[in-house]
């Protein structure tokens, strides 16, 4: 049999064998069994579609048709759950754990890596042999069968080429996605475990994006590490063929290139972390600023918080200089390696030549040499690469893991059970058997602290009992209630409770974003009958009625759409259902009306309520006496330590009463009859609000480009161009150059050694331009731009956006976008520059020297053109699948840390981390899926790049002997090398088109959110307010479509005047105040300010003149000083400020700390005798989390004196905006509106803040608003005539008049232990 029909047979058996193969992995998915359906496309998919990724197929169609949701891609399978890939890593340190867990993915990739050696090296090899053949004449007949094994051998090693990197390439991104989801699943289990004070959300959102994003490349590092090592052993062997004892030469020059990685490594370590630093702050203070931006608006500072937290982006910015230019000048050094060393190799070899008499440089020898410089250089290059990176990468590692490690909580608490148990000694009759709670001992100290918060606290509260505990703002209520939950450990002593499982509902309730039903019974035994009971025994069903979708109501972030008072009651609900054994409460009933007070005690708290029937522990913190008599036990705090104790009638002696009204509820339903009718006709029913599907994702958008462009700048643009051009003629050029040597007398030999030298400088000079300005000038610059204007349009965006949208979305803009636009984006507009610049000079040679071959790159582009245009319709789509799913994944984990607490005593963390990571698994999809169809592109270019190669090959076997063994050698060299650039002008292209994505939602939202102010509004009255007199008229508002929150509401305010407004909870109150500062605009009427229609003034106008603010909820940034928290817009000095909180009593809070040495803020007339004016300054200038902690209560007591402050004159006139920047500024009178201020303050403090706020503004001629359901510290200053209260119901003003007028009588001569109130029956005495 001879060569030729064996070669046949050999090709039939393959051909046969292959269709075995396709008919055996064919899909078989219809006959599979029930359990086997539920797998991936990938897990059914074959060994042919695994390798030729076929399976992606129906993804990538349906993306082409049409626009891909969440619900048409498949799960990851799993392999790639993030549950079981983050429980597996919980041991040992990160990187090390991380290869022990993935041993198998990792051990996968080793062998197509070897294949992908293998295949690369065999391609100049193959090129050699094919030369020789075609070159010379066919002679022989066995020369044909050489030819056709020539042909099998291109198509061997180019599609194995093409598969094996393919292979390779899929299991790192394995790797990378597994390294995400073990990773995040870590730190969100983390995070459920942290200590509560010294929690960081910002820390942990920048790990999740920055931190996770740098180590997914980690498995890449680790394999490419001793691949390339390899390479540059087998390369510097074979140029050893070429160029005998100079073979060291290239190593010599890694050697000295070497030593700069060598400094950016140890270096690098400190940038990186400063840089992560510096954006973890800005993201800390940008989701401050989302979570409070109702609050921000209110109180007139969104210029200064915006300032601020652009301030920390400028700071960001400027420590990732510091990062990337140690980056350039790396980039120097490794471009030098791949630039220098073949021109000083092949000088030292032409000179060494010429002195042993070889007069000329032989073309072959010369060509050879630089060829193989590349398997040399390239290697070496990626090697040099990789030691920063992983240096960086460890540095990530390392923040992560001491996240991990660090401050973890400890639950100090023991189990009362399980004590009493393993206790034989102790008496039986102690009682301690029936206690649900025991204190013995406590102590609580924080180390900022030079005072015990709690000292020598011992109690014993019995199963089924009512205890409340009391005392003054800062007499650590909140505290002790942090240490019966496990949250604050004690200094000493001990805390045993009877159960785990605690129903805790803090003073400021946490609600995450839902409907108000999931809310309450979501994480309980579903029970309708008992769903209704607590519903109605919380006071939630007028709420609810007055509600267009009633309890499937999305409540908006942090229950933005809800008042105080429902946002208080729909957490109390949640902790009646969830039906624990012991309920711990904070003041929750600070917020509430008098009658909505009285029916939820009532129908919780007597011995007839569903609290005291069903005998739970029941613990309540309050100031308010009014509980007491419902008490077993009262506790009195104070000083540290209790105070007084006892039965409730033996405190009620020393105590005074808080009144509250009760309104009556027979108008209210007089009222909602008509509110009803309105509601029907002006609702529109809306479903559950889903994100708007872009045509922009399928098709694209150029606008984008231009977009972009504006942002990086056309100079920046241009030098980046400039240098791509450069560098891609001289890089052909110095080519021709050598081939121009070749060819010369050996007399020129130093002219083109110094030419080739100059021409490699040139080269060399234009990729360091090409660098500089693609990190130095582009990225920072377009950063800069692009995150000015995002910050601008969410901070100018009016308030409904924040209902609408939630945090984790927006905060999605600014940590993921924003670092696609600083790392992602400017490589990849590079990327594509340079390859355009490349592509046109290699076309413009091809023309001058092949230009019969030029004919075949219209059509490969073509080809190319039509790949990726089915590619990008659906790369597009699963990018924006996968930045809106990570808001999904940022928005849960924001809810979850913000609610640890709650979550934590209730014991539902197993539960939240189930969700966390179903979210995470749902993001982990489309990340998945985008890097195999990345995969899936680059097979079939490479498949296509393949048979350009084979086609030529076969063609010049075919025409043998009519072509020189030169032509062949450019034409195969010049054809593959303009294909591989068209193919990597495609991939990068591809690649800037995902990331442009992120450009896109950046674009979008900068663009298409609405802003509050208006061309039309003036920006500045002169004077304005003067007196301080409103007026409303005929106001209608509604902040939840559907719902009328204000109906047809008149009210006309005096200058100077006093107006209480009070009602039911829900009955318009805030929105009333929400109005008159514009935060919500209304469907018709006006509202005047000394005779100036506000809707005529810009918003910020009336934030920052017309109104001094205090909102129902503090606004505090921990990591701000307390002179930004106090004086955002640096208007006051420092005698001020502290004079400020001297009159709101928090002196002596702050005088307790010394930071770093110094003395403690100074406090009374001492000021000058103890500390300088730099002590104070510093004290200041201190971060508040650095300062002692605050309580609720004291949290407010810091927001009055922030409004203290603002009603005095300004220190720096010009700076404030309401001095109208004129020469002698008008004197203008703020009106003080003030939202349940003093809901969390003590009788005795709220009396002095009463007294505080009539001394600094009533007093002055300021005209006060105010919302208070707590009317008994208003009778000492009451003074009728100037004082009015005004009674709410529906969205309507019911009643005006003075005090006792409105409350139906007086309160002059009442006793401190009445009730007052209409229509509401006595609190019930249960003793």
């Amino acid at each position: 049999m001879t060569s030729r029909e064996i070669l046949y047979l050999l090709i039939a058996h393959v051909f046969l064998d292959l269709a075995v193969l396709i008919v055996e992995c064919q899909n078989k998915t219809s006959i599979l069994l029930p359990h086997y359906q539920r797998l991936t496309p990938e897990e059914r998919a074959g060994i042919l579609e695994r390798t030729f990724f076929w399976w992606i197929n129906p993804i990538l169609m349906k993306g082409h048709r049409s626009i891909l949701i969440d619900a048409d891609l498949p799960r990851t399978g799993e392999e790639l759950s993030s549950r079981k890939l983050h429980r597996n890593i919980l041991r040992t340190d990160l990187p090390y754990v991380l290869l022990d867990c993935f041993k198998r993915p990792v051990s996968a990739a080793i062998l197509p890596r070897l294949f992908l050696i293998t295949f690369r090296y065999s391609q100049p090899v193959l090129i050699n042999i094919s030369v020789r053949y075609i070159s010379n004449a066919p002679k022989e007949k066995e020369s044909t069968d050489i030819g056709c094994w020539l042909i099998v051998g291109a198509l061997v090693v180019y599609v194995g080429l093409a598969l094996s990197k393919a292979a390779y390439q899929h299991q790192l991104n394995l790797l990378q996605v597994m390294t995400r989801g073990a990773l995040i699943g870590l730190i969100y289990q983390r995070s459920l475990n942290v200590r509560n004070t010294s929690y960081d959300d910002g820390n942990a959102v920048t790990l999740m994006s920055t931190d996770v994003d740098n180590v997914q490349g980690v498995g890449e590092m680790f394999h490419e590490t001793w691949a390339q090592l390899l390479e540059v052993t087998i390369g510097t062997s074979l140029l050893a063929t070429q160029i005998g004892w100079l073979w060291p030469i290239p190593l010599i020059i890694i050697m000295f290139c070497s030593r700069m990685s060598q400094y950016v490594a140890t270096h690098l370590n400190c940038k990186q972390r400063d840089w992560s630093v510096a954006t973890q702050k800005r993201i800390s203070m940008t989701i401050s600023m989302l979570s409070s931006a109702k609050s921000i608006k209110m109180l007139g500072i969104s210029e200064a918080i915006q300032s601020k937290v652009q301030d920390l982006r400028l700071h960001e910015i400027a420590m990732s200089k510091k990062l990337r230019w140690m980056m350039v000048g790396y980039n120097a050094s490794s471009n030098a390696l791949g630039i220098f060393t073949p021109p000083i190799t092949l000088v030292v070899f032409a000179i060494v030549s010429r002195n042993r008499g070889d007069q000329k440089l032989e073309a072959g020898t010369a060509f050879t040499t630089i060829s193989l410089m590349v398997f040399i250089t390239h290697p070496a290059n990626m090697l040099m690469t990789i030691w920063p990176r992983a240096v960086a990468c460890m540095t990530n590692f390392e923040r992560i893991q001491r996240y991990l490690l660090e401050s973890h909580r400890q639950v100090n608490r023991l189990d009362l059970k399980k004590t009493v148990l393993e206790a034989p000694t102790s008496d039986p009759e102690d009682g301690t058997a029936c206690c649900a709670l025991v204190a013995d001992k406590i102590s609580v100290q924080y180390s900022s602290s030079l005072q015990p918060i709690l000292q020598d606290i011992n109690f014993k509260v019995k199963t089924g009992c009512f205890w409340i505990f009391s005392g003054n703002v800062g007499s650590g209520k909140t505290t002790l209630a942090q240490v019966i939950l496990g949250e604050v450990p004690p200094s000493s002593g001990s805390m045993a409770v009877s159960t785990r499982c605690v129903g805790f509902c803090p003073q400021t309730p946490w609600l995450p974003s839902s409907s108000i039903k999931k809310i309450i019974c979501e994480h309980a035994d579903s029970d309708l009958e008992w769903y209704k009971t607590v519903i109605y025994a919380c006071g939630l069903e007028k709420d609810l009625d007055a509600f267009p979708k009633r309890d499937q109501t999305q409540i908006g972030s942090r229950g933005i759409k809800l008042s105080g008072g429902q946002r208080q009651r729909v957490a109390l609900a949640r902790a009646v259902y969830s039906r624990c054994d012991i309920v711990v409460l904070g003041d929750l009933f600070s917020a509430l009306d008098g009658a909505t007070e009285h029916h939820v005690v009532q129908h919780l708290l007597s011995p007839t309520g569903l609290l005291q029937q069903s005998g739970t522990t029941v613990i309540l913190m309050t100031n308010n006496v009014r509980q007491y008599s419902l008490a077993d036990h009262v506790v009195i705090l104070g000083e540290s330590q209790i105070r007084l104790q006892g039965a409730p009638e033996v405190v009620l002696y020393s105590s005074r009463q808080i009144l509250k009204t009760i309104i009556d509820d027979k108008e209210m339903k007089t009222s909602r009859q008509f509110d009803e009718l309105v509601v029907k006709h002006r609702a529109q029913t809306n479903s559950t609000e889903t994100a708007a599907l872009n045509l922009t994702r399928r098709t694209g958008d150029l606008a984008v480009y231009g977009y972009y462009f504006k942002s990086v700048g056309v100079l920046n643009y241009i030098i980046l161009a400039c240098s791509m051009a450069s560098y891609s003629f001289f890089l052909l050029f110095s080519q021709y150059w050598v081939k121009w040597w070749t060819e010369s007398e050996s007399d020129q030999t130093w002219y083109y050694v110094g030419g080739y030298l100059i021409f490699a400088f040139i080269y060399w000079s234009s990729t360091n331009g090409t660098m500089w300005s693609t990190i130095i000038k582009i990225a920072p610059h377009s950063g800069i731009v692009l995150h000015y204007n995002l910050l601008k349009s969410i901070i100018g965006a009016p308030l409904s956006l924040y209902s609408k949208s939630e945090i984790g979305t927006l905060l999605n803009r600014f940590s993921q976008d924003i670092q696609l636009v600083d790392k992602k984006l400017p490589p990849a507009l590079s990327s594509l520059t340079t390859q355009i610049c490349k592509l046109s000079m290699q076309a413009a040679m091809l023309f001058i020297a092949q230009k019969q071959i030029l004919v075949t790159l219209p059509f490969c582009a073509m080809v190319f053109y039509f790949v990726q245009k089915i590619y990008l319709r659906t790369s597009r789509q699963l990018r924006f699948l996968e930045l809106e799913s990570r808001s999904a994944v940022y928005s849960s984990f924001l809810e979850t840390v913000e609610g640890i607490t709650t979550i934590r005593a209730f014991g539902w963390q197993n539960k939240f981390e189930s969700r966390n990571i179903a979210e995470l698994e749902i993001s982990q999809s489309p990340f998945y899926l985008l890097m195999c169809l990345q995969r899936w592109l680059n097979i079939v270019l490479d498949l296509l790049v393949a048979g350009i190669a084979v086609g030529v090959i076969s063609i010049a076997i075919a025409f043998r002997g009519t072509m020189t063994g030169g032509q062949i050698v450019v034409a195969l060299n010049m054809i593959l090398l303009v294909n591989k650039t068209l193919l990597t002008l495609v991939t990068s292209y591809t690649n800037l088109e995902i990331s442009l994505g992120a450009i896109a939602r950046l674009k979008e939202t900068i663009q298409e959110t609405p802003q509050e102010d208006g061309s039309e509004e003036d920006y500045a009255i002169q004077g304005w307010p003067s007196a301080g007199a409103v007026k409303v008229d005929d106001l209608e508002v509604s902040y939840i479509p559907g719902k009328l929150d204000l109906c047809d509401m008149s009210l006309e305010v005096k200058a100077g005047q006093r107006l209480i407004l009070c009602g039911r909870t829900g009955s318009g109150k805030s929105t009333f105040v929400l109005s008159l500062l514009r935060l919500l605009d209304p469907r018709s009427g006006s509202i005047t300010a000394d005779g100036t229609n506000i809707s005529k003034i810009a918003r910020s106008v009336v934030w920052q003149k017309c109104f001094i603010s205090v909102p129902q909820d503090p606004f505090l940034l921990p990591d701000a000083t307390l002179r930004f928290n106090m004086d955002p817009n640096e208007h006051y000095q420092d005698e001020e400020i502290t004079a400020a909180l001297e009159k709101t009593r928090l002196g002596d809070q702050f005088s307790q700390c010394g930071v770093n040495g110094h003395h403690p803020l100074p406090t009374g007339d001492r000021v000058e005798d103890q500390v300088t004016t730099s002590t104070v300054s510093h004290i200041l200038d201190s971060p508040l989390s650095s300062l002692p902690q605050l309580s609720t209560g004291e949290q407010q007591l810091l927001s009055l004196a922030r409004a203290v402050l603002r009603a005095q004159p300004p220190s720096f006139p010009n700076a404030i905006p309401y001095t109208d920047h004129i020469p002698t500024p008008a004197i203008i009178k703020p009106i003080l509106l003030l939202d349940e201020a003093t809901s969390s303050l003590d009788e005795e403090t709220e009396a002095i803040i009463y007294d505080i706020i009539q001394q600094e503004f009533t007093d002055k001629g300021h005209t006060d608003i105010e919302i208070s359901h707590r009317l008994g510290a208003l009778k000492k200053g009451w003074k009728s005539g100037r004082d009015v209260l005004v009674r709410m119901a529906d969205g309507r003003v019911t009643e005006i008049g003075d005090l006792s007028d409105v409350l139906g009588r007086g309160i002059a001569g009442e006793d401190a232990s009445t009730d007052f109130g209409v229509g509401g029956s006595e609190t019930v005495d249960r003793h």
